[in-house]
């Protein structure tokens, strides 16, 4: 390739690439949303409940940063074999959610065990560090289940099911938000915001693994082999 061959897209080139983006900035905003409502959760119950939440985020961010390596090789490996080489990319998929278990369990013990004993890191108020503990059992089974979505997700997006994701993901924003709003008015206080936060990671997997059964992503459960052995066997 070169400088010679580059040319303007086209405009189906152009309207495709504007369909697929928009889908996937949709969806980003919807799932940030949630976060952003539940911020808002939080500042609307009381300025402790607020610097706890910011805190315990925070900590549960960054420990997802060590799953993204696992997230860009589902949407690179899955989408490169899909469609072309399914026995490919059904192993391909189900190594990425294999090693998702393997490293959110990992990660899972951190979020549990920093809160816990190392949250006079983030605050002098001993207080605020008794709450931050307190949701710590919240916080490691969320990042959990948060390192099996994100491959999920990742594996679904290599296989190009992006209106399903913005689906889910715009449905779960309105569902998130009644949840918290009886978060807010119900008295649960921090708990219930971090229940919330755990409630959407499991929210998504259930739907994600739903999808697959019902045929959507990859073929996890090898049905066309068994179909094609079944066909022969008749």
């Amino acid at each position: 390739l070169t400088w010679g061959d580059w040319r303007l897209p086209s405009g189906a080139e152009m309207r495709q690439m504007c369909s697929i983006s928009g889908m996937l900035l949709l969806g980003s905003l919807c799932r940030m949303g949630v976060y952003t409502m539940m911020t808002m959760t939080a500042l609307k119950i009381g300025a402790l409940t607020m610097a706890a939440h910011q805190v315990a985020l925070q900590i549960f961010w960054t420990l997802t940063y060590f799953v993204d390596p696992l997230f860009v090789a589902a949407t690179s490996f899955i989408a490169r074999d899909h469609g072309r080489r399914p026995e490919r990319v059904r192993r391909m998929a189900w190594l990425l959610l294999r090693l998702s278990v393997g490293v959110g369990a990992f990660i899972a013990v951190v979020c549990y065990l920093i809160p816990t004993f190392a949250a006079g890191t983030f605050t002098t108020d001993p207080t605020l560090a008794t709450m931050i503990g307190s949701i710590a059992p919240l916080m490691g089974t969320a990042q959990l289940v948060s390192a099996v979505v994100l491959v999920a997700e990742g594996v679904l997006i290599g296989c190009g099911d992006l209106r399903y994701l913005l689906k889910v993901h715009c449905l779960n924003f309105f569902a998130l938000g009644a949840l918290l709003w009886w978060v807010r008015h119900s008295g649960l206080g921090l708990h219930g915001i971090w229940i919330a936060v755990l409630a959407n990671q499991l929210l998504r997997l259930s739907q994600h693994a739903a999808h697959v059964w019902r045929g959507g992503g990859p073929d996890l459960l090898d049905r066309a082999t068994k179909a094609a052995a079944g066909d022969g066997g008749g």
